[in-house]
């Protein structure tokens, strides 16, 4: 690798990136024009080059990331690596209604076509289990949160006597490696839901919660009502002290009175997305993979 390329709103993640791998840092320059097009410019020709970019609110980011390795490729790059911590438009895997667009085979054949190797963090896929059957040909890694969520749980004083709790069982896998790493009990609800902002939780029969902390976990945290209701229903059943970190979040922070008012304390997260709440560090997790993908 010869560079490592970091968007304004991503600087600090990437300026952490390039420090851990040893490599130069060239930040892209971006002006939109008031038609909404996009002016995307880098000087360099590298020859290999890392591009880091959370894709939240992704439809502009899409295009000025299509632009981008475009030239790259133009101008002689051998090796272009994507690092999006947060990976758009994985959720649609299926046509739920006749019609539907199938986003997540879609997005695979774009980004795909466009990069040698792919790293995410926690993607939202749901009946794709193998990252790699997103991206066939194409180098691809989705690491977990699980374990850096689980340490910061221990930094808090989490022991046995905690719960990680997940919403569903699409989050079985963050709440177990969050609950080893935390030495705390792991525990896996149900989640009905019923449009974007109508969700419930629920929790196995005769779950006993009586004067225990619960951490929700959880891949993502957007308008939070999944969090909210989870606390409801962790109270409901004993449940005393109310913590949530998540890999992603993509809330206002408007809404952390929201989160106060259903009791609880404090909401982290990682840093692949800039945002007021993050608390725990990426870097390491994303530098050892790049180093061994």
């Amino acid at each position: 690798m010869d560079i490592l390329i970091g968007f304004p709103e991503g600087e600090a993640l990437a300026g952490r990136l390039a420090s851990r791998l040893g490599l130069g840092l060239r930040m892209v320059a971006l002006h939109r024009f008031p038609d909404g097009e996009s002016l995307v410019r880098l000087e360099g020709a590298p020859e290999r080059a890392v591009i880091v970019r959370s894709l939240d609110r992704p439809n502009d980011k899409l295009v000025e990331l299509q632009f981008l390795a475009g030239a790259l490729r133009e101008r002689g790059c051998r090796e272009l690596t994507l690092v999006a911590p947060y990976l758009a438009y994985m959720r649609q895997d299926i046509e739920f209604r006749p019609g539907e667009v199938v986003s997540q085979r879609i997005m695979g054949r774009w980004l795909g076509g466009l990069f040698d190797r792919i790293v995410t963090v926690e993607p939202h896929l749901h009946r794709t289990h193998d990252l790699t059957a997103v991206f066939p040909g194409t180098r691809s890694a989705a690491l977990s949160a699980g374990p850096l969520l689980g340490r910061w749980a221990r930094e808090q004083g989490a022991d046995a006597g905690w719960v990680i709790l997940g919403p569903d069982e699409e989050s079985e896998h963050l709440v177990h490696g969050a609950a080893q790493a935390a030495g705390a009990q792991a525990l896996v609800g149900l989640k009905v839901r019923r449009g974007d902002h109508d969700v419930s939780v629920g929790l196995p029969a005769g779950t006993d919660l009586t004067g225990r902390t619960v951490l929700f976990v959880d891949d993502i945290v957007s308008s939070g009502g999944t969090l909210i209701d989870a606390a409801k229903v962790a109270r409901a059943h004993g449940a005393t002290r109310f913590l949530a970190a998540t890999a992603h979040a993509v809330f206002p922070m408007e809404r952390m009175a929201a989160f106060q008012a259903a009791g609880i304390e404090t909401v982290v997260s990682a840093d692949g997305i800039d945002h007021p709440t993050n608390a725990i560090g990426l870097t390491g997790l994303i530098a050892d993979c790049l180093a061994t993908l």
